[in-house]
């Protein structure tokens, strides 16, 4: 790591496009209206909330300690040609791991233009090639995608979430956490395709934090309890919320891609699908639950037909496969229906949960045995072409 203190302070950066300055006393007025906004209230744990001209004043009249003393470096992002403040980015360096962490806040009136995305890439590229550093971090809250699609954005590769790692305005936080080391590639990390999907008859898409009411309704169904291994049972709307922040994050770090079932004509909410992606076995697994009322209407055929062309035409898998409890005779022949071939019984695969899983658990081993079948990329194609 280069010696920092030869560095008097961080320069200006720029792309041609934006421009990184130092905050100034008239970018004021812009970065108090940012920082009362309620995504600032919700994400950020460090500025104050609400936040008023003196948090604004006292923060600038300290501008000059902060690389002196604490190495903490921080922007203005404008545009370049233009002064006008968007919003600010710092990167905090802990030389002991030569290491640094960015962090970042966009007004309202600039976001959603890849503001944010650029930024963290200049300010990747100046500690990784001007300090030498080792690592480059962003954490995010879990809920916060938008702040991930920007660690993606600049590169850095997701690692795992912190359970409970810090107290954001009275509320204890899941953390993401992204990072770039100096042998990974600088290119951005894409992450799974949002699927938008529909037959004409059911849409296929990603869940909303809107959709928490209808899920945690339909979850009360013990059919859905008892053959949905992860679903809680009882099921509450907390449990929902929960899983809709749980849903659009796994999304974007590539993970899992959770989607509501819907009536293409009315928006009504009749299941739910998934995806699992496991890229380094280039394969995907399946998971499907339909509401009481929708069943028997080849809801559950259409959504998992989208399901399957989306894991082999966008995500790009050449496996995917379902795994199904053995006395659930009904989608073992759907999945049969679409192709999908049975390679075996996986025996006590899940722990039984007691009394919830009744004719699910095995007598010999109080375990559940599950059903692999699986469908390889030459078959699907093999059955789409046909008239």
């Amino acid at each position: 790591m280069r010696d920092l203190s030869e560095i008097e302070s961080p320069p200006e950066l720029t792309d041609g496009r934006l421009r990184l300055r130092a905050l100034r006393a008239e970018d004021k007025a812009a970065v108090v209206a940012a920082l009362n906004d309620e995504l600032v209230g919700r994400f950020l744990w460090q500025p104050p909330f609400p936040y008023n001209d003196s948090d604004f004043d006292e923060w600038f009249s300290a501008r000059d300690d902060r690389w002196a003393n604490g190495r903490h470096a921080n922007w203005a992002i404008t545009r370049a040609g233009e002064g006008d403040w968007l919003g600010s980015i710092g990167i905090d360096v802990v030389g002991e791991r030569q290491a640094g962490e960015i962090g970042y806040h966009v007004g309202p009136w600039a976001r959603r233009s890849g503001i944010a995305s650029a930024a963290a890439r200049l300010v990747r590229d100046w500690a990784l090639d001007d300090l030498d550093l080792e690592r480059v971090e962003i954490m995010a809250a879990v809920e916060n995608t938008a702040s991930q699609r920007v660690a993606l954005a600049a590169g850095m590769h997701f690692e795992g979430v912190h359970r409970g790692y810090l107290t954001a305005r009275g509320v204890r936080r899941d953390m993401a956490s992204f990072a770039i080391v100096p042998s990974d590639p600088r290119s951005p990390v894409v992450p799974l395709p949002r699927p938008e999907l529909s037959d004409g008859s059911v849409v296929v898409r990603p869940f909303a934090p809107d959709d928490a009411p209808a899920v945690a309704a339909a979850c009360q169904d013990p059919v859905i309890q008892r053959c949905c291994y992860f679903v809680p049972s009882p099921y509450t709307l907390e449990d929902a919320q929960r899983f809709m922040a749980e849903a659009q994050w796994e999304l974007v770090t590539g993970t899992t891609a959770h989607c509501a079932v819907c009536d293409a004509a009315t928006g009504e909410l009749l299941g739910a699908v998934n995806l699992v992606h496991y890229p380094e076995r280039e394969a995907g697994e399946l998971g499907l639950w339909i509401v009481r009322e929708a069943r028997g209407r080849d809801v559950g055929s259409a959504a998992l037909s989208l399901m399957i062309r989306y894991a082999f035409e966008e995500v790009g898998v050449e496996r995917v496969e379902g795994m199904i409890e053995t006395p659930n005779a009904a989608s073992q022949g759907l999945v049969r229906k679409l192709g999908f071939t049975r390679e075996g019984v996986l025996r006590g695969y899940l722990a039984s949960r007691g009394a919830r899983d009744n004719d699910l658990a095995d007598r010999a081993h109080g375990r559940i045995d599950q059903v692999m079948f699986s469908l390889l990329r030459p078959e699907w194609e093999a059955l789409v072409r046909e008239p």
